[in-house]
């Protein structure tokens, strides 16, 4: 009877023993699986990071673009307005003056 009882107790150990290596192999499987998770998540966001900015950089240079474009517009609009305004200043003051005179 001793002889059963000590295989019991020593079968007991033993599944004991392989519980806890399954408890570590369960932990150590739980903390891989995180820092692998972590690692594609960083994996993620730094390739997510780079469409950003090159995206932006697209969107920097063509904001550049145009506003160069709206600069020029801008400055042939002026020099048209100037250019009409030479051409016809005496005639509208004149045409001012007179429209004045008849109030």
């Amino acid at each position: 009877m001793d002889k059963i009882i000590q295989d019991i107790v020593a079968v007991d150990l033993e599944c004991s023993t392989k519980v806890e290596e399954a408890k570590k192999k369960k932990l150590d499987v739980q903390s891989n699986m995180s820092a692998k998770k972590k690692e594609i998540y960083d994996s993620f966001v730094k390739e997510y990071q780079v469409k950003v900015d090159a995206h932006k950089k697209e969107l920097e240079a063509q904001i550049q673009e145009t506003k160069v474009k709206n600069e020029q517009e801008y400055t042939e609009s002026l020099s048209q307005l100037s250019s009409l305004y030479e051409q016809n200043k005496e005639k509208w003051v004149s045409t001012l003056v007179n429209r004045c005179k008849e109030i």
